[in-house]
């Protein structure tokens, strides 16, 4: 799964990276997040509504919200869809012909949970996971709106990160990693018809680092550079 990750490149720097236009003033609010949680505002890019070449920038709520849905609480266990049952899930299905989006990142944590024993005493153990380059990576997601019936029908965007089974590298760690887009594939899997599934593939080994970081990752509040330097301990 995707649970955490960090978003520190800024919204102008990434209208350049991914030729996209600002379209909210969340932008001028930005804040670099070392960690990024459920339930988070963060950016998301998607096609203009009126356009089939251009792109924007613009928030949502991190944790899908169904339009069925009663309140806001669903969202946190809404982050993530498998990629394998987007076209049966109730949640997802209806949103992958025209509701396709992609989550610029500048890479994001998992915790190890392959062949260890966790308890108080020892938590899992995080690891940090990017581009080699540095450069922010383009996840695949799908988004949609809900009215909020506690706030007169507020209309908030929501979104949700799709996964798929991991490389080989990667497995060692966790059974799921998010779909990371590159080059044409982005601009296909925004505005490609039919739905380009054939994209919700595991990356190559060679296009994602990882190594081990500290522990203080698992705590919310925490929220630092010091997140994402690199542990004593590594697994490889």
């Amino acid at each position: 799964m995707c649970g955490r990750f960090v978003a520190t490149t800024a919204p102008s720097d990434l209208a350049l990276l991914f030729d996209a236009v600002l379209d909210d003033p969340f932008a001028e609010q930005f804040r670099a997040n070392y960690n990024v949680a459920p339930t988070t505002q963060i950016l998301t890019l998607v096609q203009a509504d009126d356009s089939a070449n251009d792109r924007v920038l613009r928030r949502a709520h991190w944790g899908l919200l169904p339009s069925w849905s009663k309140d806001r609480k669903r969202a946190a266990s809404m982050i993530n869809a498998r990629s394998e049952t987007l076209t049966e899930k109730p949640s997802f299905r209806n949103l992958v012909a025209r509701h396709r989006c992609v989550i610029p990142v500048d890479g994001y944590y998992e915790w190890r949970t392959v062949d260890v024993a966790t308890g108080p005493k020892t938590p899992k153990r995080p690891y940090f996971i990017s581009s080699p380059d540095g450069v922010a990576l383009a996840l695949a997601g799908l988004w949609t709106t809900w009215k909020d019936p506690e706030r007169n029908g507020e209309l908030v965007r929501s979104c949700a990160i799709i996964t798929t089974t991991p490389n080989e590298r990667l497995a060692a760690i966790h059974d799921r990693m998010p779909c990371v887009l590159d080059g044409d594939d982005i601009g296909e899997w925004l505005s490609g018809e039919p739905a380009p599934l054939h994209l919700l593939r595991a990356a190559a080994p060679e296009r994602l680092r990882h190594y081990s970081v500290s522990t203080a990752v698992n705590t919310v509040r925490n929220n630092g550079p010091e997140l994402i330097e690199p542990a004593e301990t590594t697994l490889f």
